[in-house]
């Protein structure tokens, strides 16, 4: 009824529904599914002249929260809930058992933190002064932002318990998949495509942001494994020279293709040896004028889970399976774009940086119109009066090395997109009481504005879940920003760790 509710312009929206997988839970809350899809559009480019910005309010139904609320969403120290006892601390040891703990990766004398004891400490989880989580989140100053569009409800530190394990025994729930631990990327690329480069065994476009990187800052900002499996093809074959001429279709629909054709989209998993031998039909929708492409999510999440079930029965171990594309994506047929899915319970999602590229320039409905440019101006759509640029490259470029700020800039993006959408996995529901990587965002410029960190009360929620040490979580985050170029990043976790380790000694 509320999403009934929202007016037509509305681009963001975060959709729930039960999906009967009986073989795996037994409840209706069991059957919960999260999913997180994402359309974009974007507001017209702001001048300079800040005073021109007016007021916008909050939907009508958003309430927004006092002061008061924003100190209780963090929960009680030292922890009053039954799930903070037996069921987590076994859930901690099995995770422990199968990988090395974050001390480990460090070459100091630092003795061992109990990850239990971490969690009643709540100094760990509020930020230093005038930090940027310690602010409340900010009001709308565009009509498409979105808390201007969804009446959130927030998730405080209670509810995320509530949600995952039982009120009287403190059990875990199946939601969480407690006996998952690792992390698969599952990278999906296009069959023949020249600019692929094979390194440690995996195959990921030259213009895409470096998997490494994103591998290595997953890897410290969850505490888990992180694993690159074997790639995905895509063949995409066109059937219209042995079926139905070409055909164009009018549409005045934004976002709607205006010519079309009919393409074949086969999807071939890699097997347990790495070879490409399991092929599934998804569904795509092509323009013949440019020759583009975009593939529909919901398909290829049907066909991500299916894969990852199959892999589950053998590996027990697998937590989540993230497919990570350079290929368009689209849900609707009036779609501009959908940077990606996640289903929570499934524990899968399909993300694409494909528009995440700093070059990128984009026509704001039509979704095969876009172009790169030589330079950066960090607003990623045609200008207001330009609607058809001349001189913009058809290939996106490969960001050199020595491009360093660009490359930095295109990782900050894609780490928080992959991050973002982790988190859903691990059952973190958008946040409404501090600035926060948890934060929604209805269209990119409110995407590339949001924080890379998380709030207190979401680094509680995961710390709850994965047992990291908070104080050694920032070092490491310290060292991952810095490798990465991202001096803003570097030097806020920089700030946090110094300031708790002061506190230590």
């Amino acid at each position: 009824d509320v999403l009934a509710a929202l007016p037509a312009t509305l681009k963001l929206t975060c959709l729930f529904e039960y999906r009967t997988r009986q073989s795996q839970a037994s409840t209706s809350q069991d059957l919960f599914q999260s999913i997180y899809k994402y359309y974009y559009t974007m507001p017209p480019k702001k001048k300079a002249n800040s005073s021109m910005k007016c007021k916008v309010a909050f939907h009508s139904e958003f309430q927004k929260p006092t002061s008061a609320q924003r100190r209780d969403a963090l929960g009680d120290f030292p922890c009053a809930a039954i799930a903070s006892g037996k069921s987590r601390k076994e859930m901690l040891e099995r995770s422990a058992g199968v990988q090395p703990s974050l001390e480990a990766r460090l070459d100091c004398k630092r003795g061992k933190v109990d990850a239990l004891s971490d969690l009643n400490n709540k100094r760990l989880f509020v930020p230093t002064s005038r930090s940027e989580t310690s602010f409340s989140t900010p009001e709308p100053v565009d009509k498409l932002d979105w808390l201007a569009q969804v009446p959130e409800e927030g998730q405080t530190y209670d509810d995320y318990l509530r949600l995952l394990t039982t009120r009287t025994t403190g059990r875990i729930k199946p939601l969480a998949n407690a006996e998952g631990i690792d992390i698969l990327l599952l990278p999906i690329i296009r069959s023949g495509d020249s600019k692929c480069k094979n390194t440690d065994g995996y195959e990921w476009p030259e213009h895409g942001p470096s998997i490494e990187k994103l591998v290595d800052y997953t890897r410290i900002f969850f505490d888990r494994p992180v694993s690159v499996l074997p790639a995905a093809a895509l063949d995409v074959t066109s059937i219209d020279s042995c079926s139905k001429k070409k055909r164009k279709v009018a549409s005045s629909v934004p976002g709607a293709f205006a010519t079309a054709s009919k393409r074949k989209f086969t999807l071939k998993f890699p097997t347990e040896e790495g070879n490409r031998q399991m092929s599934v039909q998804v569904a795509g929708r092509g323009d013949i004028t440019s020759d583009r492409i975009q593939l529909q999510v919901t398909s290829l999440l049907d066909m991500l889970s299916s894969y990852r079930y199959g892999r589950h029965d053998k590996n027990e171990k697998d937590f989540c399976i993230m497919g990570i594309t350079l290929e368009d994506l689209y849900d609707g047929p009036s779609d501009l774009f959908c940077a990606g899915m996640a289903f929570g319970g499934d524990k899968c999602a399909i993300f694409s940086f494909a528009r995440y590229h700093p070059l990128i320039k984009m026509h704001p409905e039509k979704w095969w119109h876009y172009g790169y440019a030589d330079e950066s101006d960090g607003y990623s759509y045609y200008e207001d009066d330009d609607q058809d640029p001349v001189g913009l490259s058809q290939t996106p470029f490969v960001i050199s090395s020595h491009q360093r700020q660009m490359e930095s800039e295109f990782l900050r993006r894609s780490c928080k997109l992959l991050t973002h959408e982790l988190g859903h996995l691990y059952a973190l529901d958008h946040c409404i009481h501090n600035r926060c990587l948890m934060m929604g965002t209805g269209h990119l410029v409110e995407d590339y504005r949001a924080p890379t960190h998380l709030c207190g009360v979401c680094l509680r929620k995961l710390c709850w879940r994965t047992g990291f040490d908070v104080t050694m979580r920032y070092k490491l985050l310290t060292d991952v920003f810095t490798n990465m170029g991202l001096d803003k990043e570097s030097k806020w976790a920089k700030k946090q760790y110094e300031a708790l380790n002061n506190i230590d000694n």
